[in-house]
């Protein structure tokens, strides 16, 4: 038995003109990651499905869609990476270089060798630690010497080009 999906896409302008009719208000934002559309309504950007990751969980049992901007990061722990999302922890039996091909580079960076983090919610960096914040949630990351001045390089190119994209 053939199942056929229903095509519900619509376009930008039909998306704008309901929200538009119906009173709500709304910014509408190119995707960082594709020529896709984001919509933010009360402040909360909407998720581009074009860039979403399927995780299977270590239990084999559970699979979960996620969406890299979810990610606030990535540890390695009694071998399992664990992803710390903004909303839950799920642990994976994936190995930290699958995340490095997976996630975007100018996004995410490694400040250890078992660490990735999003550089979205990189709150303040020393030499040995990084601060996170996420909502109310406060996370310490450890930093290598061996890979504080990468790290450092990537976060000041992360804030020069979201810098370029608010001028």
């Amino acid at each position: 038995m053939e199942v056929k999906e229903k095509n519900q896409s619509k376009s930008k302008e039909e998306i704008c003109g309901i929200l538009e009719a119906n009173g709500i208000p709304f910014d509408l934002s190119v995707c960082n990651n594709c020529d896709g559309y984001q919509i933010v309504i009360n402040g909360e950007q909407s998720k581009c499905c074009a860039h979403s990751i399927i995780v299977q969980s270590c239990n084999k049992d559970t699979f979960y869609r996620i969406y890299p901007q979810e990610i606030i990061y990535i540890a390695i722990e009694n071998r399992k990476s664990v992803l710390y999302l903004s909303d839950k922890v799920i642990e994976t039996n994936y190995h930290i270089s699958h995340w490095t091909e997976v996630l975007d580079k100018r996004v995410f960076a490694q400040p250890h060798y078992s660490f990735i983090v999003n550089l979205n919610y990189v709150y303040d960096v020393s030499r040995d630690t990084v601060i996170l914040k996420c909502a109310d949630k406060e996370f310490s990351v450890y930093v290598s010497s061996r890979k504080f001045t990468s790290f450092k390089k990537a976060l000041f190119a992360f804030y020069d080009h979201n810098k370029k994209d608010d001028e």
